[in-house]
């Protein structure tokens, strides 16, 4: 890398300074929460990375990065601009991969997120098939509470998000892909069902396995049972859908999961699903987020592709062993 060029400080502009190198290390601060990681995911040293950063702190006229006691975070205006930063590298990105793509070769990067339900029962399977077909493009996946997924993808972490809430943010364009519906289980014989339907008012006397804050299917239980003013007896907080469904297999309480996180345990008859009686279904969509002020990139719109054949096996599956989302 070439040396740091000197600039009069009290007459440059943030575009003036605004090269790749500065902008991947304020995007990588945000990431790793340190100076010196940052310098270092970059290759460059930490004494450079310094001096870039009082450069963009001196145009901006405020500090970008503030130290704490374990290494360093962004500032509102660093978050600000790690965010326009990441949206341009991405942006760049998606040219270089054009390019290559007019020569007929299919590379590239690809940062993918996903809330749970999706992550964990959609997405794999995707993954799979998208490695099959697209070799040359490396994926980096992260899987987290819907609430974390879209900070990380505001944010420029992510290209592409696969989730089960609705965001209502207008800087996110959200493509549904998949109808998913929240449905009960419990374990077989535990619950006095009616052609597989459970009286609201019996959740009342019911331990409820319940996923943590922030994510999607939590939230949309939760605005069902104030309608119904509902309280179960007691809550669990389980971290996962896994942890949730062996409570459930082993009659510790009820939850509700995606019907795609219970085919196969309902399949085994280790899960009995029912639905609340008189009641519309707790239905959602997974749909896939992107920023909306960055173009697609090929290996998006590859992906895309890819995730659209393979939900019609995934869903049919659940139909068969759930019932269809109704």
């Amino acid at each position: 890398m070439p040396p740091i060029a000197e600039a009069d400080t009290t007459s440059s502009t943030l575009r003036e300074l605004w090269d790749v190198t500065r902008m991947r290390l304020l995007v990588e601060i945000g990431r790793r929460g340190s100076l010196s990681a940052a310098a270092r995911a970059i290759g460059i040293g930490q004494p450079s990375a310094s001096q870039h950063l009082r450069l963009l702190e001196a145009a901006a006229g405020q500090r970008l990065v503030e130290r704490t006691g374990r290494g360093s975070r962004l500032t509102e205006a660093g978050s600000v601009l790690a965010a326009r930063a990441a949206e341009a590298l991405a942006t760049l990105q998606a040219g270089e991969e054009e390019l290559t793509e007019l020569s007929g070769l299919r590379t590239g990067t690809l940062h993918i997120g996903a809330s749970t339900s999706p992550g964990v029962y959609v997405l794999a399977d995707t993954l799979g098939c998208f490695r099959r077909e697209h070799p040359g493009i490396v994926l980096e996946v992260e899987i987290a509470a819907s609430e974390v997924i879209v900070q990380r993808l505001l944010s420029g972490s992510l290209q592409l998000a696969l989730v089960g809430a609705d965001p209502q943010d207008e800087r996110i364009r959200l493509e549904p892909f998949l109808e998913d519906e929240l449905v009960g289980v419990a374990r077989p014989g535990t619950l006095p069902l009616v052609a597989g339907a459970l009286d609201p008012q019996a959740l009342r006397t019911e331990l409820l396995l319940s996923r943590e804050v922030g994510s999607s299917s939590r939230a949309l239980l939760e605005r069902e049972l104030r309608d119904l003013d509902v309280r179960p007896a007691r809550s669990w907080e389980l971290g996962s859908s896994e942890a949730i469904k062996r409570a459930a297999r082993e009659g510790l309480g009820v939850a509700f999961l995606s019907r795609y996180a219970v085919a196969e345990d309902v399949e085994r008859g280790e899960l009995e699903p029912f639905r609340l009686a008189g009641r519309p279904p707790l239905s959602r969509w997974f749909s896939l987020a992107r920023l909306a002020s960055r173009p697609a990139s090929p290996a998006e719109r590859a992906f895309v592709g890819t995730l659209t054949s393979c939900c019609a096996k995934t869903s049919a599956y659940a139909d068969a062993c759930v019932g269809p989302a109704r």
